[in-house]
């Protein structure tokens, strides 16, 4: 009998605002997302890291996530949190590399749950960087219908629009009645 196991949604949302309260982070987006690794003790390192994305090593009671420096700032944003939700989530992770992860974290693969982890550290890093206080604040209901409001929410969360849409698309979804 195989073992099934499945995304930790509430736990992470509960441990995103968590971590948000924990560093005195109101409601004013963007997410200090690199002052937070750094101030748990995490290095960040940048570089050419060819067709990965980010990756998180650690080594004893040190731990360093590195991104890929040539990928766009907002790309780069969504990788150390996502690492950051490995970091967090994944504690028998010694080491992890990821090779040009989706943003897209609900897609067919993701719903039969073959890598929970990655579900899950996806999930987080969206969370995060788009906590579901700052959108209410911000007035994300309104914008998940209007591509321009979502363009203006992206670069005031700094990530992408596409980041934006699935967030606003997970916290806000509308269900037609039948």
């Amino acid at each position: 009998m195989s073992t099934f196991r499945r995304a930790r949604y509430g736990r992470i949302e509960r441990m995103v605002d968590e971590l948000l309260d924990a560093d005195g982070i109101g409601d004013a987006p963007p997410v200090p997302v690199e002052a937070m690794i750094h101030r748990r003790g995490i290095s960040l390192q940048k570089g050419d890291l060819e067709d990965v994305s980010g990756l998180l090593v650690r080594n004893g009671s040190s731990s360093i996530i590195g991104v890929n420096g040539s990928h766009p700032a907002v790309r780069q944003r969504f990788t150390i949190a996502h690492e950051f939700g490995h970091f967090l989530l994944h504690e028998g992770i010694v080491e992890h590399v990821d090779h040009g992860y989706r943003v897209n974290y609900r897609n067919d693969a993701s719903s039969l749950a073959r890598d929970v982890e990655e579900i899950e550290a996806n999930f987080f890093a969206a969370s995060l960087l788009m906590p579901k206080r700052m959108l209410d604040a911000c007035g994300g209901v309104d914008a998940i219908d209007d591509d321009q409001q979502v363009k203006q929410l992206a670069t005031r969360f700094n990530v992408s629009a596409h980041a934006m849409s699935l967030r606003l698309a997970n916290v806000y979804r509308r269900f037609a009645p039948y």
